[in-house]
């Protein structure tokens, strides 16, 4: 028991002085001393990478529902300054919907939309918003830390990488407008989504036929959480564990599952043992700090 206490002391240690050096960070925590930062991203002219999220409704959105139009993906989180953005970001949606142009946030919020929902609600918001609980955009965009933005064209294709985004800059919103009215010839076909079905199917083959692969457990997790199985989701994450004790991608990803089944306070305990585990991840961090100290963070709501 005291060893526990012990290993419980060090952890919270870390976690104030990793608090403490990212204090020191802009709110918005895109360091511009840390090297290679704004090479971040994705490259222009590359596949923009495949995700699907859901929206407050619980309806799953995937990029691909898209295709035929352009996007502009904005990557937002409650516990930065980015969210000051979205009054902004209605006014330009308002000034530039159409048929052929969609705004899409996705907050990576591990709450889902407990607090997301209430600063769209400041900023009169009528885009389109999804909740990336388990930082899964940031995974495949590579990126740590909000606020950022991309467009892509009809055909799936990156046409604009911007990390550190800020609509309120005239040169970054101008520019944004300028590739938004560039007509790149894409190919514009819908993309044909596979059912949910099919595709956990299609998951359980591959792990079958490679039971040792990491990766394909953390893929049918996933599928099984987009499923609502919440228990299935759990034990493959267990699972995959077992072969890998210090990832702390399924460490965070078995808190989102805990936390949408209820279990909230195992849930935050799994993405502490992510965060001990990655204690350079910013989104780990915050998401963590705005569980723990919400009115830190979420004072005006509160005040309510």
């Amino acid at each position: 028991m005291h060893d526990k206490k012990m290993k419980a002391a060090g952890f919270y240690i870390l976690l104030f002085f990793v608090a403490i050096i990212f204090a020191a960070l802009p709110a918005n925590a895109a360091d511009k001393s840390v090297p290679g930062m704004k090479n971040k991203g994705v490259a222009v002219g590359s596949l923009a990478p495949e995700f699907s999220f859901q929206d407050a409704k619980g309806n799953w959105i995937a990029l691909s529902d898209f295709r035929g139009k352009k996007v502009f993906i904005f990557s937002w989180s409650t516990w930065c300054r980015c969210k000051e953005q979205l009054p902004d970001l209605e006014k330009f949606w308002q000034q530039n919907k159409s048929d052929k142009f969609q705004v899409l946030t996705v907050a990576s919020d591990s709450q889902g939309f407990k607090w997301v929902q209430q600063y769209l609600d400041l900023a009169n918001a009528t885009y389109i918003t999804v909740v990336d609980p388990n930082n899964e955009l940031g995974k495949k965009y590579n990126f740590w830390a909000t606020e950022n933005g991309w467009l892509i064209d009809e055909g799936g294709i990156v046409r604009m990488n911007a990390i550190e985004f800020d609509i309120r800059k005239p040169e970054q919103r101008d520019e944004l407008v300028k590739l938004m009215k560039t007509d790149f010839n894409a190919i514009a076909q819908k993309g044909q989504k596979v059912p949910l079905a099919e595709r956990i199917k299609s998951a359980q083959e591959a792990l079958a036929k490679s039971p040792k692969d990491f990766s394909k457990k953390l893929v049918l997790a996933e599928l099984y959480r987009e499923q609502g199985d919440y228990q299935a989701a759990e034990t493959s994450l267990r699972d995959a564990l077992k072969q890998k004790p210090l990832s702390a991608e399924a460490h965070y990803r078995l808190g989102v599952v805990l936390y949408q089944k209820g279990e909230v306070e195992a849930g935050v305990k799994e993405w502490e043992k992510a965060f001990q585990i990655e204690p350079t991840n910013y989104l780990y961090m915050r998401n963590i700090q705005a569980y723990r100290d919400p009115r830190k963070f979420y004072a005006e709501m509160m005040k309510k």
